[in-house]
């Protein structure tokens, strides 16, 4: 998985491209080491997201706690159908806050 950073004003913005499973934990997980500890939002773009697995979707879970207890918040956006079909199945759309890419985009617009 290829994980892109970019930001926008207020936000820091991570592309997520191709697999995310238990290999490309470590790698999810490394990308926050780097990143300021308080307050900040991270937008997570899984549109060109293919596939996610157990492992994948628990270290989104554990970064979500860390970023919320830093008082930060993430949102995850244009999660392709099957990905966000996992997401409801697991009940998992309640705890994350989802929303498709053109309402983040109309939320959190380019400079």
């Amino acid at each position: 998985m290829n994980i892109t950073r970019s930001d926008r004003p207020g936000i820091v913005l991570l592309k997520l491209d191709g697999k995310f499973d238990i290999e490309q934990t470590e790698h999810f997980q490394k990308t926050f080491e780097d990143m300021p500890d308080k307050g900040i939002t991270f937008g997570i773009d899984m549109s060109d997201l293919n596939f996610i697995d157990s492992s994948g979707m628990g270290t989104l879970i554990k970064t979500l706690n860390q970023v919320k207890n830093a008082g930060g918040q993430m949102i995850l956006f244009g999660l392709k159908p099957m990905i966000l079909n996992v997401f409801k199945l697991a009940k998992l759309d309640n705890f994350f806050k989802v929303m498709p890419a053109a309402e983040f985009d109309r939320a959190y617009p380019v400079d």
